[in-house]
């Protein structure tokens, strides 16, 4: 009497097992797009790196000086719950640009720019993460000790900078295969060197940045904004 529901009990058996395997693969592919949108990568046409979803809503433009405290303070602060909870949905992308302050900062910003777009931010984290080692090294140099930098055509001054501070051996830690070759390459680059000295042109002239970090969210300046602290309210009343 029992034998005609085994049928029944199979096909009941397929179908919870057929459901099971939808509901993980559903749930695999929603996580395999958000850990996408928070490996994603690209380029900006005035050559900022942008993370996330080009077609974000929701676009947040960081005006960043590698020589800023604040700036690296705010790398700090906002790592992970900026990349995990705005950027994976896909609703908000951040677009790191610069804003050069000084010699020191110019020779880091071409250095976190030295390699694939693809890998930017890694190299942008660890620099900033590093900031106090060379940023101090400098410091400690003094005046006398600087006086080098400003000696020489512009690649001689860079190289110079990056050799007082270690930011060789630095940026190999990021990028482990760079030679010191390629490396003065990076630094030697005009049209990197015209790049970043047009972003913080065009913050000064037309956005109007007087600080760093500074941000603009759907292309508009946030006054009284220079901190995760500050920024993350207003990501998350929208």
């Amino acid at each position: 009497m029992n034998a005609p529901l085994r049928p029944l009990i199979a096909l009941t058996v397929f179908a919870l097992t057929a459901t099971s395997a939808a509901l993980l693969s559903t749930a695999g592919s929603a996580q395999t797009a958000t850990a996408a949108w928070t490996e994603k990568v690209s380029q900006s046409d005035v050559g900022g790196h942008v993370l996330g979803n080009t077609a974000a809503p929701q676009k947040i433009v960081e005006y960043m000086s590698y020589t800023c405290p604040h700036c690296a303070a705010f790398e700090q602060d906002s790592n992970p719950a900026l990349a995990s909870g705005f950027i994976a949905g896909g609703k908000t992308s951040l677009e790191v640009r610069n804003f050069i302050r000084d010699p020191v900062d110019l020779t880091v910003a071409l250095l976190a720019r030295c390699g694939e777009p693809r890998s930017f931010f890694r190299r942008h984290k660890g620099l900033l993460g590093s900031q106090k080692t060379w940023l101090g090294k400098a410091g400690s140099m003094g005046r006398d000790g600087q006086a080098a930098w400003y000696q020489g055509d512009t690649n001689t001054r860079l190289q110079r900078i990056a050799s007082d501070l270690g930011l060789y051996d630095e940026l190999r830690r990021h990028a482990p295969l760079a030679t010191d070759a390629q490396i003065n390459a990076c630094l030697a680059n005009k049209a990197e060197q015209t790049k970043v000295l047009a972003m913080t042109k065009f913050a000064t002239d037309t956005v109007k940045v007087t600080g760093t970090p500074s941000f603009t969210l759907g292309g508009k300046l946030l006054p009284n904004v220079y901190d995760w602290k500050s920024l993350e309210p207003l990501l998350a009343s929208r």
